[in-house]
């Protein structure tokens, strides 16, 4: 089939060099899969890797433009090998090129252990302003989001729309609706765990007390709707901001993104799953390092 497959290129006239070229990619893919061009491929097969060519063990990585020119090649063997009816799934479907994020990588900003301690220390020393709001009650609540937020990366607009029947507590796992009404299923760590029960416990004495509550099929609600809504829970989040630094919900699933690379020793296949990512590209933005990253690394340096 591959064989096939260069005889169609050398017939299209394309230049030779460019055949070379594709002939090389492939046998690049082929090789490092160790499968035969008539083998199944999946997407994951692709995507993982697309994840050890930016995050290669031993050798330095490949460059946005040769990985990019690589899935090329591979797209244009899978689009053939349909047509021609010698394979009957095209894995490269909704595999997209990597894009050279620098300039978005400077723009995400998560929270560090020491800043996450802070917050959480804020959330219970914070005054509550708004007249008629049970201070226990929004601290609980307050404080079951920002861990859902940051130990299961959720988007905020997942967040709202959790429901109660999206959580398996036995099983110890949550299930998402996520962009495109994707659903995807997360594991709830032990810690995270913890806080779910806690607030399911103070939300049952609430229903007995709140009618709208008692009806909302929501795991979070406000003060009176059955839904905590986006603006709502933006305008929260925001409220505990700390000195320089504003919070968003955003950032916390950027935070869940960068804590998750470091407990998996940098497995970006393992958080894009987690996190939702239709493409690669997006959760391999968090492997570069943060200023205080540096510092840290630059600061274990032997002394003498």
């Amino acid at each position: 089939m591959f064989s096939a497959y260069i005889s169609y290129l050398q017939e299209k006239g394309m230049a030779e060099n460019t055949i070379i070229s594709y002939t090389n990619d492939l046998n690049c893919f082929f090789t490092d899969l160790h499968i035969r061009p008539e083998d199944y491929v999946t997407a994951a097969d692709i995507r993982k890797w697309i994840g050890d060519m930016v995050n290669p063990t031993d050798v330095k990585p490949l460059a946005i433009t040769t990985i990019n020119r690589r899935l090329n090649s591979l797209r244009g063997f899978y689009s053939w090998a349909i047509r021609q009816e010698k394979l009957q799934h095209n894995p490269m479907q909704d595999i997209q090129d990597l894009k050279n994020a620098e300039e978005e990588n400077e723009k995400i900003m998560w929270l560090t252990e020491d800043e996450f301690e802070r917050l959480l220390e804020k959330l219970r020393k914070k005054t509550v302003k708004s007249r008629g709001v049970n201070p226990e009650e929004k601290y609980r609540r307050d404080r079951a989001i920002i861990y859902l937020l940051t130990y299961a990366g959720l988007r905020v607009e997942e967040l709202s729309n959790l429901k109660l029947t999206d959580l398996d507590l036995e099983l110890k796992r949550l299930r998402i609706v996520g962009k495109g009404r994707k659903i995807r299923t997360l594991p709830i760590s032990n810690t995270l765990l913890a806080e779910i029960q806690d607030w399911l416990v103070f939300r049952a004495e609430m229903a007995k007390q709140k009618t709208h509550v008692m009806d909302s099929p929501y795991v979070f609600y406000s003060q009176r709707s059955p839904k905590f809504t986006i603006r709502g829970i933006q305008t929260m989040i925001e409220s505990y901001s700390l000195p320089r630094k504003k919070l968003t919900p955003h950032m916390f699933r950027h935070t869940f993104c960068k804590w998750m690379l470091k407990a998996t020793n940098n497995d970006i296949e393992k958080v894009r799953r987690l996190a939702g990512h239709s493409n690669i590209a997006t959760t391999s933005k968090y492997l570069k390092d943060s200023y205080d990253d540096l510092a840290d690394a630059v600061d274990s340096l032997p002394r003498f």
